[in-house]
């Protein structure tokens, strides 16, 4: 499913317009992409998520910039919360 949405980007309201007026995504796909394999590394230790995140997140923004708000629209706080919850020693073996 992460690989799905990683190739085929783009906003959910783009393809199923008839939410547009309830639910817009205002955020776009990036922090989605970004929770999405913060969540995956977290399950599965795989190091190829971590990299993901690493390697997107000045990119895909969030990271540079205080937030103050998490929602079903916008997840860039929870993500900020959780990889800076990522064990350090953890993050320098992967490194090696």
């Amino acid at each position: 499913m992460f690989e799905f949405g990683d190739k085929y980007r783009g906003n959910y309201d783009a393809s199923v317009g008839v939410v547009k007026s309830y639910y817009a995504s205002v955020s776009g796909y990036m922090d989605e992409l970004l929770w999405a394999a913060t969540w995956l590394y977290k399950a599965t230790n795989n190091k190829m998520y971590f990299e993901y995140v690493i390697s997107n997140a000045h990119t895909f923004g969030g990271t540079g910039w205080s937030i103050s708000e998490f929602s079903w629209d916008v997840k860039y706080a929870g993500l900020q919360l959780m990889v800076s919850k990522v064990n350090f020693s953890s993050f320098i073996f992967m490194n090696k």
